[in-house]
């Protein structure tokens, strides 16, 4: 599931999640993440930082120009 979206070692991808995860939740949501940065097998110096989706101000502009804030 490799995204072409590049993804910096540099700096941590940011993970927006619900607040209450079991462990198998966030080894499947770790899991799918690997797959997307395109190391699906290991983490490679990558910094995954997972935030409260409660935490999140999240702004979009529509294919129109609109936008909106959530």
């Amino acid at each position: 599931m490799k995204s072409g979206r590049k993804f910096s070692k540099e700096n941590a991808v940011l993970v927006s999640v619900p607040s209450k995860l079991s462990l198998e939740q966030t080894q499947h949501i770790t899991k799918e993440i690997l797959g997307i940065v395109g190391c699906p097998t290991c983490y490679s110096g990558f910094k995954f930082q997972f935030i409260d989706e409660g935490e999140i101000i999240t702004a979009r502009f529509s294919e129109n120009q609109e936008l909106s804030i959530h």
